[in-house]
């Protein structure tokens, strides 16, 4: 168990002296990371790397290397905030990084009791420089907590009491326009590489990598699910369970990685053959690593027999060719096996080697947590759905059936996107293995997480709550769909448009509308639902759109709407039609003189007498009732209102084709108790 203590400072005592009394205790008393980590090493792995700022190398060079100055510090802070509070993203290290490229840029060495205001404030640029914004933010809050816990704990000299960072957090990415668009396309997979990738899926590859990339796929496309939480999945994740209408349901069992406990993540019926067939081709690519994984568990000491192995008894002696044989040579060439055994570090000597002493050889390159796959999700390797052999992905290299690999999220993404700086023969994803390229010619890629943004979008265009979403994504907070969902501004009028104004979605829409002479019926009827009243009707101009185009020039609009039968605003329109004629009858004269640009407001009035006119001679006709709503035509052009109509009818198609898989989503998640399948 890991062992947590809260380090507590004595006042009597310098800041040197409390500095060093930390370090001794983080270093000898805590167990976080484990009772056996080497506190001397720069990296600890699968946990952090103690270099410099800008170093994003796992094998660091000692220039790279923090300085020996500032490590103990660094590795003291580090362990013990982990401890007290362990997190996935470890912004801790950002923070030392940050500060201890700051004293040395200020004070010129590395020494954290010269800690100080100025030093703080240049670590908060540094990590607006050297990271994105989202990053730099959290750096920069975790700065300010390290200046707090050195001030509190008297671990330094100089009070940096009361820093605080001046990175603000970045705004909020669903925005509009090119910006909006720019960020859609980035966070969306590009459909040219979904279509390549179905494709591939569809014609059943051979090769194991191929298989093991198209299956994980497929299973991201069909629940939004994080890669990790994917990869970690237990071989019998299956479930099939009845819902409330006796439906049966199908879904996967996850346990997720963002607070939300283990729950069950229901596949959309269209996409169940889909998900099923993943899971099969991954049940039998990694059904011979869960097999060995089941014989080290039970055997611990006796050799697994795979196809290559030579049918001796595990104490008989081999020869050189039949060592080669049992360590997954293919064939008895001897220079082959020379170099084989070579490599592992083992005598190259006939005799020299039995089954059992090279079992124990190959014990010592079992995984690090063998036989815990995901020991937090409790998930060993004999039961792990992605459990795979080494070398079982690898081009041009041997499997060996008889060692354990686990895949990373860091594997599977490789093969979905280019490695530009290796080139084409360097580095081939899957897109460049099968001859797809986008609509330029360039190379497609993918990430994982594009897929779930996808998803969580499509479930927001088809009316899902942020609750269901939430539950389907595995979420324990339903703020964090807003970073999912990437309808356009388009869109999301057009549903807003859809919706009943009696919800009061536009607000004082209501209030307004209880004083015109038009019932909610005609209302809903109009082209827009939001209504702006003005001195002779109201305005029906969708200002979710863009502002007012014609400000103060209401009578030569198009969205002017009049009311038959109201004589207060029929009496202000005959005031406007007088004074207008008025402004017409100079701008006649004035042209007749030849007044420089009087041609324009002659026709400007000219347009607005005759539109007045009309529109007095239709409000006082007996042949129309009292309560018609009258709007001119007219040929003026308005982009927005275009492009938002085009935008509402792709919707309409888009809704059209998700609906039945959404309805799907929301019916099982109402869940429902059945049989789990076997």
């Amino acid at each position: 168990m890991t062992k947590v203590l809260q380090f507590k400072p004595k006042a009597e005592l310098s800041a040197g002296e409390n500095l060093s009394s930390f370090i001794w205790t983080c270093r000898n008393d805590l167990t976080v990371f484990g009772v056996d980590l080497d506190w001397s090493s720069p990296v600890w792995p699968n946990v952090t790397v103690f270099a410099k700022l800008g170093v994003t190398t796992r094998k660091p060079q000692n220039h790279q290397l923090m300085d020996s100055g500032f490590s103990d510090f660094a590795k003291a802070y580090f362990r013990y905030q982990q401890g007290q509070k362990p997190t996935g993203t470890k912004n801790e290290s950002k923070a030392l990084r940050a500060i201890e490229a700051a004293l040395l840029q200020v004070t010129g060495t590395a020494d954290i009791n010269k800690l100080s205001f100025a030093v703080l404030d240049e670590a908060a640029m540094l990590a607006k420089r050297h990271y994105s914004a989202g990053a730099a933010y959290h750096c920069g809050r975790e700065i300010e907590r390290l200046a707090d816990f050195v001030n509190d704990h008297r671990l330094v000299r100089p009070s940096v009491k009361g820093w605080r960072s001046p990175i603000k957090r970045p705004d909020d990415k669903n925005k509009t326009g090119s910006a909006g668009r720019a960020e859609r396309e980035k966070k969306l997979p590009n459909n040219i590489a979904l279509n390549a990738l179905a494709e591939i899926f569809a014609t059943n590859p051979s090769h194991p990598r191929d298989i093991f990339t198209t299956s994980t796929f497929a299973m991201l496309m069909s629940a939004p699910s994080r890669i990790t939480e994917l990869l970690s999945l237990p071989v019998d994740c299956e479930v099939i369970e009845c819902d409330r209408d006796g439906v049966e349901r199908y879904g996967w069992r996850f346990f997720s990685g963002k607070g939300f406990d283990g729950d069950i993540k229901w596949i959309p019926t269209t996409m169940v053959p889909i998900a099923k067939e993943a899971v099969s081709r991954m049940t039998r690519l990694s059904e011979n690593a869960r097999r060995l994984a089941k014989w080290i568990e039970e055997n611990p000491t006796d050799f697994y027999r795979h196809p290559g192995c030579p049918n001796k008894t595990d104490d008989e002696r081999l020869t050189m060719a039949e060592t080669a044989l049992a360590l997954g040579a293919v064939n008895g060439d001897v220079n082959a096996a020379k170099a084989l055994l070579y490599r592992r570090g083992l005598s190259c000597e006939d005799g020299a080697h039995t089954l059992r002493g090279l079992w124990m050889h190959i014990m010592e390159r079992l995984p690090l947590d063998f036989p815990w796959f995901d020991k937090k999700r409790g998930i060993k390797y004999s039961e792990a759905l992605f459990a795979l052999n080494k070398n079982q992905l690898a081009t041009g290299k041997c499997c060996l059936s008889f060692e354990l690999h686990k895949p990373t999220n860091n594997f599977f993404n490789n093969d979905l996107s280019p490695r530009e700086s290796l080139g084409t023969d360097g580095h081939r994803s899957i897109f460049d293995r099968y001859g797809y390229k986008d609509e330029d010619g360039s190379r497609l890629k993918l990430r994982s997480h594009q897929a779930r943004h996808l998803l969580n979008t499509i479930a927001q265009r088809g009316g899902l709550s942020n609750l269901e979403i939430a539950k389907w994504s595995g979420r324990a907070d339903v703020r964090q769909n807003r970073t999912y969902n990437h309808m356009t501004e388009y869109e999301l009028v057009g549903m807003a448009e859809c919706m009943d104004v009696s919800k009061e979605l536009f607000g004082p829409a209501g209030e307004v509308l209880k004083h015109l002479p038009v019932t909610t019926q005609e209302f809903n009827t109009l082209e827009r639902a939001a209504v702006h009243v003005t001195e002779f009707g109201y305005c029906v101009h969708d200002y979710t759109m863009s502002p007012c185009e014609k400000y103060r020039d209401c009578l030569n609009c198009t969205e002017q709407v009049c009311v038959k039968g109201n004589t207060e605003n029929l009496t202000r329109i005959k005031a406007r039609l007088e004074r207008v004629e008025d402004l017409y009858s100079r701008a006649k004269d004035a042209v007749e003189q030849g007044d420089m640009g009087a041609d324009r407001w002659y026709q400007y009035h000219q347009k607005t007498v005759a539109r007045l006119r009309e529109l007095v001679s239709i409000l006082e006709s007996p042949s129309i009732e009292d309560g018609a709503q009258i709007k001119l035509r007219g040929n003026d052009f308005t982009q927005f209102r275009r492009v938002a109509e085009k935008k509402s009818k792709d919707v309409n198609e888009v809704q059209c084709e998700e609906a039945a898989m959404l309805q799907d989503v929301m019916r099982a998640l109402g869940g429902g108790f059945g049989k789990t399948l076997k």
